[in-house]
């Protein structure tokens, strides 16, 4: 028992913990301090451009079922309030998903491809508006169209590649979510060209589908936003170093 010659093997098992613990710290990822900040600042826009989306509907008094597309609200005046939202959205996806990498598991390449594409969508219909009316004539009306598909196409793969460390409740509303979100684009591409919803017209049918699918994504993004701190199997991806 106070032999030297057993003692060994432990100062060897202690240096070999030391040394293991000096590895991991240089190769460990950016501290939980810096996600709670990301997270913190893609919830707050999560929030703001919730509320900018209601601020729309109620400056332009076009509760749901909407009379004009959302496109429609970029117009006139109180455009700066669409630019705010668009630029508000793509800030929070951005945000939650560096958050979401620094907590746990690091999302593909894949997800940050669909959530910055989708991201550059939303600042091209913040920035370039389209046609009065709907015609999209003219090429920024064109632009504009190409802008609000990219964003509503790649933003709900995007969250929902992300949302794969998630608790199981939240990965299943957020396949729900993005589920009925592709059915509403289709719908919206059936009304683009020309196949009208029962008891609506092509423009009508436009505006509601279109408005059912940014409904949908904006609680897609709110879920996206639960479950940036929830992430399934996150702290087992960050070494416990006591």
């Amino acid at each position: 028992m106070g032999d030297s010659g057993p003692a060994q093997p432990v100062g060897e098992a202690d240096n070999r913990r030391v040394t293991f613990a000096r590895t991991d710290t240089s190769d460990a990822p950016p501290t939980r301090s810096r996600a709670r900040w990301w997270l913190g600042l893609g919830r707050i826009a999560t929030l703001a451009a919730i509320v900018s989306c209601l601020l729309l509907q109620w400056i332009n008094h076009d509760w749901f079922p909407p009379e004009i597309s959302v496109s429609q609200y970029g117009l006139g005046p109180r455009g700066w309030v669409f630019s705010c939202w668009c630029a508000l959205l793509a800030l929070s996806v951005l945000a939650l998903a560096a958050g979401g990498s620094q907590w746990g598991a690091p999302p593909a390449r894949s997800v940050y491809g669909c959530l910055l594409a989708g991201s550059v969508g939303l600042l091209v219909m913040g920035v370039i508006r389209t046609d009065a009316g709907g015609a999209q004539q003219s090429w920024h009306a064109r632009a504009h169209m190409i802008g609000s598909i990219l964003a509503l196409v790649t933003l709900p793969v995007g969250i929902l590649l992300a949302m794969r460390w998630a608790t199981r409740p939240l990965r299943r509303a957020a396949l729900a979510l993005a589920t009925i979100s592709a059915g509403a684009l289709l719908l919206v591409l059936a009304s683009a060209m020309g196949a009208a919803t029962p008891g609506m017209d092509a423009e009508q049918s436009w505006a509601f589908w279109q408005a059912v699918a940014v409904t949908v994504d904006m609680l897609l993004v709110g879920s996206f936003a639960l479950a940036g701190g929830a992430a399934r199997g996150a702290g087992s991806r960050v070494p416990d170093r006591r």
